[in-house]
């Protein structure tokens, strides 16, 4: 029986060892490499805890990537708080125009449709409006924009007020559109009266 007692301590003492290791190896991930942990936690299904990850390992290298990271997975699951305050620190990054460009040449405003809209559904209205006729560049009116964007999510809610605020805002620049853009901006400013 003594040698029995031996060879369980040694099991025991050796699967403590074991689990300790692990146990330290998860905090060191956790601690020291956020990127991986965001990448681990995203394939587990832990989408928020992926973007938490995503958002530290942005605050620790300012990596555009990171920032979008967090702000695709947030768009994935609707997550709109989410989308909102890492859109707004994506765009605001400085290196957002050209991790756009890299992407796609409609990512941008996908981006900003989805911010804005995520404002909209949380319920600052006036600040979606707001924001959207902000991120157009002076005389541009590109298509599926943030104002468009905003403008489907009240027609879809029936909200007449926001439509009515998109109205008025789009007459105001109505002789200040390029030619090339006219075209869109006129098909949507008729969708917005008819």
């Amino acid at each position: 029986m003594g040698v029995d007692k031996i060879i369980w301590r040694a099991i025991l003492s050796t699967l403590a060892a074991v689990v300790l290791l692990i146990m330290f190896l998860f905090v060191a991930l956790v601690c020291f490499y956020p990127s991986t942990m965001m990448e681990l936690t995203y394939k587990l299904g832990m989408d928020k805890q992926s973007i938490r990850f995503a958002e530290r390992a942005y605050k620790r290298s300012d990596d555009v990537y990171y920032i979008a990271y967090a702000t695709e997975v947030a768009i994935g699951i609707e997550s709109y708080e989410k989308i909102d305050v890492c859109g707004e620190k994506f765009i605001s990054d400085t290196e957002f125009e050209e991790y756009c460009l890299s992407e796609n040449p409609t990512y941008k405003q996908y981006v900003y449709g989805q911010v804005c809209v995520a404002k909209y559904e949380r319920e600052q209205k006036d600040e979606a409006v707001e924001r959207a006729f902000e991120l157009l560049e002076e005389g541009a009116f590109p298509k599926n924009n943030a104002v468009v964007a905003v403008l489907l999510t009240a027609l879809s809610e029936n909200d007449g007020q926001t439509v009515a605020k998109i109205q008025i805002k789009m007459t105001e620049l109505q002789g200040k559109i390029s030619p090339t853009d006219k075209p869109y901006f006129d098909e949507i400013l008729a969708f917005c009266n008819g």
